[in-house]
Order: C-alpha cells, then sequence, then structure tokens
C-alpha cells in the first residue's frame, strides 16, 4: 500500500510540475509513465486521472470581425491559448467540462461554459472604457479618452510583414504631421525624423527617442523591430512638456514586448528578401564619352583613350560596383506569465548584402524583458538588450563610379585593381579603390532599463516607481589603406583607426497618486531625474609603412603618426509634475511644469522651467447631446505649453582656446590661441506651441480619425552673430532669432466593409506644414525692415530651407541670337532671368526657387482579407518639394573632360530643344552667372504592398502549431514624379548608392 501510494505522489508530482511549467496543456498529456500493474490498478490513480478533450471555435465582435490574439484560458488554471490571424482557437479541456475564459483587450472578458460542446464560437462585445486604456504618454498610461494632447499610434500593421531594418521605416507615411526622408540608402540606410516641420535654423531637429520609458541616444538600428509592441509619438507642447528641454521637436515613445498572461508561447519570424534598382542614371558608355568629349575638347582627347574606344574597352563603373543585393532576418521570442512573473525573452539576427559591392549590414540582438511581482505592493523588472552591429567594409565611391572615365582601365591582367586606371595620369584614382581597403566597423552595446515599482498598501492610489537605465557603446572601427590601391600607393600605405565608448546613465525617481471620488478623477505624476552622458575616443592616423603585411597593426612603424584624444561629458537634472483631472468623463485638464538644469548651458542660464496646460471635452458624454447614436466619439481639444530644444554642446557655452604649435629652433613648441568667446547666457531654444484638435468616432467607430491645427514659435535660436576680430575671433553664438511652424494634420480610419469571410479596412492621414523665419539678428535697414542672411540663404517671411540662385528659364534659341548676344551668350546657352529687369545679371537677380522641406505629405493604408488570405497596399506621397539635380551638369566632367556624365538631350542646331544647353564647356553660363538646375522632386510612392496568408487551424493543429502565416512583401515598387534624370527624389545626394526595391518573403510561426 505504502509504495502504491508512493507511486501515486510521484505521478502527481510529475502532473503538477509539467502543469504549471506550462509544458502540456492538460493532464492527458503528462509524458508517459510505465506503471506496476498493481499500481494501474489502484483506485488512488482511477480518480487522479482525468480525461482530456479538444475544444475549438473562432472568436469574432459582434460586426463579425475577426478577432485576432485573443486569450483563452480554462478557469481555475494555467492552461491557455490565444487564437490566430484567422480567430480560431484549439484547447484542450478536462472531459468534464469546465469554464472558458475569453479576454482581448477592448471587450468584456467573456466567461462561457463548456458542457459536452467541442465546438464554441464566441462573440465579444466591445469595453468602451477599455478600449482608451493602453495609450502610452510618458511616465504612465492614460485613457485615450482622457487625453488632451495630440498623441498619435503606429499602426502595428506597419511594423509586421514589411522589411524594416529600424523604426523610421516604419513610421514613413503613417502619422500626419512626421516627416521621415531617407537621406542616403544602402545595406543601411539613412532616415532623417522631423516632427511638425523644422522649428531651428542651425541646431538639431531630431525627436526625442524614449524607449521603455527612459531616454534613448543611441542608433535607431540598434533597435530589432520585432522587439517592438507598439510606437507613440508626442507631437503638441502639452504632451512632450513632461520632457522639458528636450521635447520641442516631439518625442518618440517606443515601448517593446512583455509576456502576456497564459501558457508559454514560442515564436519565429523570418525573412528573405531580394533587392534590386529602382532606378539608376543614364550614365554615357565609352562612345557617347568619346563622342562627347571629341565635340567638347577634342584637344584634351589621349592616345590611351582613343586607343581603348578603338578597340571597343569601354567599361561600365556601375557595373562593376553593383551586385544583387539581398538579407535575410530571423528572430526567435519565447514569451509568457504565471501569477507573479511575466518574461519575454527574444534573440535577433538580420544580415544585408547591400546592392554596392562591399555594402553589407549585420545586427544580432538579444532581449530580456522580466517583471516580477514579489507582492501585492513590491514589484521589479528590466528591459534589457545587448546587440552587436557590424558594417565592416567600405563601398565604393559612388560619385566616382558615376563620373568614371568608361576609356579608362580598372583591372590588371592577373584581376587585380590596377593602381592608376589611366596611364600618364596619376591623379586619376581608381574608382573601386575602396573596395580593397582593409576595414572593420563594428559597434558593441548593452542597454539595461531596470525598475522597482511600490504600490503603498496603507494609501490606496500612491506608487514609488524607481527607473535606473544604463546605455554603453563600444565602437571599433579601422581602417587600412594598402598599396593595392591608388590612395595607399602614394602614402605607402594609410592607417586610421578609432576606438570609442559612450556611457549614459540615467535615475528617475517617480511619485503618482491616483484618485477616484464620485465623478472626480484626478492622477498626478511627479519626477526626479539625473542623466549623465559621457564620451571619450583614441584616434591614430598613420601614414608611411614598411609593408602591408600586418596593415593597422603595425601603426608605430609608420613614419607619421598623429594620436588624437576626444573627450566631452554632460549632466542633467530635472524635476517634473503633470496632473490630471477629469469630470464624469467629459471636462478634461493636464497641467505640467518641468524643470531642467543643464551643465551645457552658461552660468547664468542653467535652469530652465517649462510649463503646460490641455483641456479637453467629450461632447458624446453630455447628456444634452443629441447624436448619441451616430457619434461614439467626439472630443474637442486645446494646449499650450513651452518646450526646450538642448541643442548646446557641452562646452559651448565657455571660452576655449585651440592648438597652435610653433617652432622655435627646430623643435615644436605648444602655443595656444583663442578659439571660442564664452556666453554666460547662452541657453536653449525654446517653443511655444498651440494646438487645437478634433477627436471624432461615428457608428460605432466604422469611421474615426482627428483634426489637429498647430502653431509653433521658436525663440532663442543658436545663431552666430559676426563681431570685431580684436580678441582674434569674428562670431559667438547666441540665443536670438525665431521661427514660426504652422499646420494642419488630418487622420481617418474607415472599416469599409465587415463580414464574417471578408473585410475592408482603410487607414488614410494628410498634413500641410509651412515654417518661416520671423527674426534673424535683429538689425533693421532704412526702411525699418529687417536684414535678410543672404550669405546664407536665410530670409525673413520665407522658409528656413529654401533654394536661392537665378532662375532657370531654358535655352536661348535661334531666333532669339539678337538677344542672347546682348548678355553676352549664344544660342544653345543657358537663359537665365533678369529678375529686377535692369539688364545686367548680377547678385541682386538671384531669388528664391522653392524650399527643401515639404509642404504636403500623406500616407494611404488599404488592408483587405478574405478568409485567410490579407492584402495591405501602403502608398505615401511627399509634395512641395525642389531640389537641386546636381546631375543635370556637366561642368563636373572637368576642363580636360576627365570625367563621365549622364546623357542628356543636348542642343545642337538641328536639335534646337530647350531640354538642356549644348555640349559646350561655357554653355552653362550666362554673363559669368553659373545657373543651376532645380527640380520638382515631388512623388507619389507605391511604398509597400503585402500578401499574406495564414494555414488553416485544422491544419496546423495536427503538428502541435498555433499559427503559421506566409507571406511576400514588394518594397518601393513604383515612384510617380517629375524628378529625371537621377537616382531618387527623395535622397540628399544624387551621387551615391541608388534606391533599392525589395521582394520579401517572409514565414511567422507560433507554438
Amino acid at each position: 500500500m505504502r509504495k502504491n501510494i508512493l507511486l501515486a505522489l510521484t505521478w502527481l508530482s510529475f502532473t503538477i510540475f509539467y502543469q504549471v511549467s506550462g509544458y502540456t496543456k492538460g493532464v492527458g498529456h503528462v509524458p508517459s509513465i510505465v506503471l506496476q500493474p498493481a499500481f494501474k490498478s489502484t483506485p488512488l490513480i482511477n480518480k487522479l486521472r482525468i480525461a482530456a478533450k479538444t475544444v475549438q471555435g473562432k472568436v469574432t465582435s459582434e460586426a463579425g470581425e475577426t478577432l485576432i490574439g485573443v486569450t483563452v484560458v480554462v478557469k481555475g488554471t494555467t492552461i491557455g491559448t490565444s487564437t490566430d490571424a484567422s480567430g480560431n482557437y484549439t484547447i484542450e479541456v478536462p472531459d468534464n467540462g469546465g469554464i472558458l475564459v475569453f479576454s482581448y483587450i477592448g471587450f468584456i472578458t467573456k466567461e462561457v461554459m463548456v458542457g459536452n460542446a467541442t465546438i464554441l464560437n464566441v462573440t465579444m462585445v466591445p469595453d468602451a472604457k477599455a478600449l482608451e486604456e493602453v495609450v502610452v504618454v510618458g511616465y504612465g498610461t492614460q485613457k485615450k479618452s482622457d487625453i488632451t494632447g495630440a498623441v498619435a499610434s503606429i499602426p502595428k500593421e506597419r511594423l509586421e510583414m514589411v522589411p524594416n531594418l529600424n523604426v523610421a521605416q516604419a513610421i514613413q507615411g503613417a502619422i500626419p504631421g512626421v516627416v521621415v526622408q531617407t537621406t542616403s540608402a544602402g545595406a543601411s540606410p539613412n532616415q532623417s525624423i522631423m516632427v511638425r516641420g523644422r522649428n531651428s535654423i542651425t541646431a538639431n531637429n531630431d525627436p526625442l527617442i524614449v524607449v521603455d520609458g527612459v531616454p534613448y541616444g543611441g542608433q535607431l538600428n540598434d533597435i530589432n523591430p520585432n522587439d517592438i509592441q507598439g510606437i507613440e509619438i508626442l507631437k503638441d507642447a502639452s504632451s512632450a512638456a513632461i520632457y522639458g528641454s528636450r521635447g520641442a521637436n516631439g518625442v518618440i515613445l517606443i515601448t517593446t514586448k512583455e509576456g502576456v498572461k497564459g501558457k508559454p508561447t514560442f515564436s519565429y519570424n523570418g525573412k528573405y528578401s531580394i533587392m534590386g534598382l529602382t532606378n539608376l542614371p543614364d550614365v554615357m558608355d565609352g562612345g557617347e564619352f568619346y563622342k562627347f568629349k571629341m565635340d567638347r575638347r577634342p584637344q584634351h582627347m589621349t592616345e590611351y583613350e582613343k586607343a581603348n574606344f578603338e578597340a571597343g574597352k569601354w567599361i561600365d563603373w556601375y557595373d562593376l560596383a553593383l551586385r544583387k543585393g539581398a538579407s535575410q532576418d530571423h528572430n526567435i521570442a519565447m514569451s509568457g506569465s504565471t501569477e507573479n512573473v511575466k518574461y519575454y525573452l527574444s534573440g535577433g539576427v538580420i544580415d544585408v548584402r547591400g546592392l554596392a559591392v562591399k555594402d553589407d549590414f549585420l545586427r544580432a540582438t538579444s532581449r530580456i524583458n522580466l517583471d516580477v511581482k514579489f507582492t501585492n505592493w513590491l514589484s521589479v523588472g528590466t528591459r534589457t538588450q545587448l546587440s552587436l552591429t557590424d558594417q565592416s567594409g567600405i563601398p565604393a565611391n559612388f560619385d566616382d563610379i558615376l563620373k568614371g572615365n568608361p576609356l579608362t582601365t580598372p583591372f590588371n591582367e592577373d584581376g587585380t585593381l590596377t593602381i592608376f586606371p589611366w596611364p600618364g595620369n596619376e591623379d586619376h584614382v581608381n574608382a573601386l579603390e575602396n573596395t580593397v581597403w582593409n576595414n572593420t566597423s563594428k559597434s558593441y552595446q548593452v542597454i539595461t532599463n531596470n525598475f522597482a515599482l511600490i504600490n503603498f498598501p496603507f494609501i490606496p492610489g500612491l506608487s514609488y516607481r524607481l527607473n535606473s537605465g544604463i546605455r554603453m557603446t563600444l565602437d571599433d572601427d579601422a581602417t587600412y589603406i594598402g598599396r593595392n590601391s591608388t590612395t595607399g600607393f602614394k602614402e605607402r600605405g594609410r592607417s586610421e583607426t578609432k576606438r570609442a565608448i559612450f556611457n549614459n546613465t540615467i535615475l528617475e525617481n517617480i511619485l503618482s497618486y491616483s484618485k477616484e471620488f464620485g465623478k472626480h478623477n484626478i492622477f498626478a505624476t511627479s519626477v526626479f531625474s539625473f542623466e549623465k552622458n559621457t564620451f571619450n575616443a583614441t584616434l591614430i592616423n598613420a601614414q608611411g609603412f614598411p609593408h602591408d603585411i600586418l596593415t593597422n597593426f603595425s601603426v608605430r612603424e609608420a613614419k607619421l603618426i598623429e594620436p588624437n584624444y576626444l573627450y566631452n561629458s554632460t549632466h542633467l537634472i530635472s524635476q517634473m509634475l503633470r496632473v490630471n483631472y477629469s469630470f464624469a468623463s467629459r471636462y478634461l485638464l493636464t497641467l505640467t511644469a518641468r524643470r531642467d538644469g543643464y551643465s551645457g548651458f552658461g552660468s547664468n542660464s542653467k535652469w530652465g522651467t517649462f510649463p503646460s496646460v490641455a483641456v479637453g471635452w467629450n461632447l458624446n458624454e453630455e447628456a444634452f447631446f443629441p447624436w448619441k447614436d451616430f457619434f461614439s466619439n467626439l472630443k474637442l481639444r486645446a494646449s499650450w505649453g513651452l518646450n526646450g530644444n538642448q541643442a548646446v554642446g557641452a562646452y559651448q557655452s565657455i571660452s576655449r582656446l585651440s592648438t597652435l604649435n610653433m617652432v622655435d629652433a627646430k623643435e615644436t613648441v605648444a602655443g595656444y590661441e583663442p578659439s571660442v568667446l564664452g556666453q554666460e547666457n547662452l541657453g536653449w531654444e525654446s517653443s511655444r506651441t498651440i494646438n487645437l484638435g478634433l477627436d471624432f468616432g461615428l457608428l460605432q467607430n466604422r469611421l474615426s480619425g482627428d483634426v489637429n491645427f498647430f502653431k509653433t514659435n521658436t525663440t532663442d535660436l543658436l545663431l552666430k552673430r559676426t563681431i570685431s576680430g580684436v580678441h582674434g575671433i569674428t562670431s559667438i553664438t547666441q540665443n536670438i532669432g525665431e521661427t514660426q511652424n504652422t499646420g494642419l494634420e488630418l487622420s481617418l480610419n474607415s472599416k469599409n466593409i465587415q463580414t464574417s469571410n471578408f473585410r475592408w479596412h482603410t487607414n488614410g492621414n494628410v498634413s500641410y506644414i509651412k515654417n518661416k523665419i520671423v527674426s534673424l539678428y535683429g538689425q533693421l535697414n532704412e526702411q525699418g525692415q529687417e536684414i535678410d542672411d543672404v550669405a546664407n540663404a536665410w530670409f525673413i517671411g520665407q522658409p528656413i530651407a529654401v533654394n536661392y540662385g537665378f532662375e532657370w528659364l531654358g535655352t536661348w534659341q535661334k531666333e532669339e541670337e539678337t538677344e542672347a548676344a546682348a548678355w553676352k551668350s549664344q544660342p544653345g546657352f543657358v537663359k537665365l532671368k533678369d529678375v529686377n529687369g535692369d539688364g545686367v545679371l548680377d547678385g541682386r537677380d538671384r531669388t528664391i526657387l522653392g524650399q527643401r522641406d515639404p509642404k504636403l505629405l500623406w500616407g494611404l493604408t488599404n488592408s483587405l482579407t478574405y478568409k485567410n488570405f490579407t492584402l495591405n497596399v501602403f502608398v505615401h506621397g511627399v509634395h512641395g518639394v525642389t531640389k537641386q539635380n546636381t546631375l543635370m551638369s556637366d561642368r563636373g566632367t572637368q576642363n580636360e573632360i576627365r570625367r563621365n556624365t549622364i546623357v542628356k538631350d543636348w542642343w545642337t542646331p538641328n536639335n534646337p530643344t530647350n531640354n538642356w544647353v549644348m555640349n559646350n564647356a561655357d554653355a552653362e553660363i550666362m554673363s559669368g552667372q553659373v545657373g543651376v538646375y532645380y527640380q520638382n522632386a515631388s512623388f507619389i510612392r507605391i511604398k509597400d504592398v503585402s500578401l499574406s496568408y495564414d494555414l488553416p487551424k485544422n491544419f496546423i493543429g495536427k503538428i502541435r502549431l498555433n499559427g503559421v502565416r506566409v507571406f511576400a512583401t514588394g518594397r518601393n515598387l513604383y515612384t510617380i514624379t517629375k524628378w529625371t534624370n537621377g537616382t531618387d527624389p527623395e535622397l540628399n545626394d544624387q551621387n551615391n548608392i541608388p534606391l533599392q526595391k525589395e521582394l520579401v518573403f517572409g514565414l511567422n510561426l507560433q507554438l
């Protein structure tokens, strides 16, 4: 008997262990144990054995919409699952029945008795209050209906099924008022982000990035998009005022994933993409270049070029510098929770083989997100990420590739690069030389944000949270330029090494109090924080190596060694108080004040205070509101606030000296000279913003959206003012000048069609932004008008970033020969506009030729789902942009026509076109003034098209999977633009790596 009881207890222990650990879905799935016959027949075992049965079904909303990710749990147990992309679920329950609990954000939790049923289809009812409890606002969350500021969220679709290398790519076109521009392409493209336009003239316009509640100063490329749960953007002064001197340019809040209630889950997300070119400039081939040079400067045609032309040895430099691009992205994640522990563990690697030879990007990341509840009043947690980024290798200089002479020789007969591709012309560098440089470029980063949360049991609603954040980045960069390249051969080897360490430490004390009494609700948050940033780097440049064998490791043997050391450190101390009040969920008030002290500011301007106030009115909550059946949500918002732009460098406000060494008796003697004159009043740029908003939802939110109008005046701009050179310094930086930004934003979300098998949703946004310079230095002319800064192209009343030059009218034609001669020109040459009509072309005829920042931008996403198929199409547009097209000039070919250019429709007497000038070295000059060609850089781009299929639940259930999705995505598929003869209108530099389009194949698995 004892033996049987002992065996029974052992079997029971195994059952409990596997149940709690989540390795089984029911008692029936405990690993098999061989029992003795006597044991199998004991009454105790017969009672312990509980058979299990499978229940499956589909979960939908009242409107028939499929609900994805609904948590399904057997009440009183840890047995659980979640619905797949089709809303289906499968779960094993005890044979004697039980109760299934269905829970989902935004819906009322529902309990269903199983009974004898094996198929349970469930319809969930929306919970209007719960729908609004998931918005992150900084230092906490708020109900969406209680938000008084302009806060926007990124649709989750932008984070899935698309090849996002970083967060900026997901944001682009998804949020009104947020300008994301791809400034350069390649394996790791660069994006610039501006929230509501350009506020500053010379200072940084980038928004503040906050990850899991802690300000983040690293690269967006270091954050794995697969780990992101949500992204919110604080756009107005009221919502961003909690970040004080760093909130003037908006705030991007990134929240990473955490464990959810239920059984442990394992997921795999994989993508493989094939890359191709969106557009490539039409560069002249060898024959076209030969004719171009003979027509333009035949006396400079060399025998070497002529011989290669006649032999047909024409080189396509683009073909040599480009390749087929590809990338692969693999991510695994495990998450789950018990009653007191939530966890999320992930690892990911992305390997990009760019279109350009030697343009590679590798990122490996791992993340641990852990929340532990020790008692009802004490919880601790961590958000920790480790990352490695490897961008070793240097692609060719694409300015040299684009303009490379096609009648030169890139390779020797043995396949090595030619040192001098143009014999007799040693100044001509091989355009591919970068590809043979020995380069290492790696970055190692540790980010750990930890917290402890105390909910005081003796004062309900009062809590204290301690946040500590540490980020350390180590950059390891080393380049050796050997004798197998033009540069290395001339310098007998050159080495450039850099080791840099960046440390960031943050400590935040957050005290919160929440209380609801009657119809009144108050939520107060106070913060005291400290932040320290330290950067130090060691740089060594050397040349003149005895050999290339040990590369930069033999730097001490070089003839010339130039060491350097960089260091800076800043401190920030902040205090913040925010009070949110609501009455009956109708009248809303938010008051915020933040005080910052920054070490980089002048001695008289160390501290600044940034207040804000916002109000809201939920009209649909009023008893007298007559259209409650039509409007499910209608809220008016208004806010005013002051934010800062902490754009002052670590030591910019103090006087400094620069090195000026002297030679005395053949010896170098250290010397110094004044370089910066200290400014004790130097401080931050201040932005005052007014925001008026309207949130609306119609017909049970079948149509919803918001409208925002804003006006921002930024004062105390950081500008350099010219002073007398008596001190040896000709300019100082001061807080002077003012700009103004105004704009209108509209966001719409529509559920066009919703049936049990088909649904069609549309999300769209559009925004108009206008900025202008209100004041610069305060200097007035004789008419009492403030003087412009023509040298920097800054004009009162005009946008900050404008093009300024001569207006290109076209080409002088044969019938205009007499008029052209009056301007000392001729037919076929450029015709520039005499703006003031005085018959003289000079600096007074220069005019503003459009702006470089967009005036209008929009994004449109259509999502169509039929059964298990989903099609997403995302299109975005940028309008009102004018840029210089640097490729539309022949002057870069140089006087001796040593470099190439793109094919153009050149003017000739037999081809009197107005598209371009004639092939003549002076054709782009009129009256001594050089014409610059500007083009409309607006565009509409089909950005992403994704088609996905979710395998049926009854099929994947047989192989013990909870979800399988396969998908294909196309990126940058087609662009509509008036931009011609360039790589892409979005890129800043047309002489660089072209923009790529991608075809992505993906697989998502969930266990």
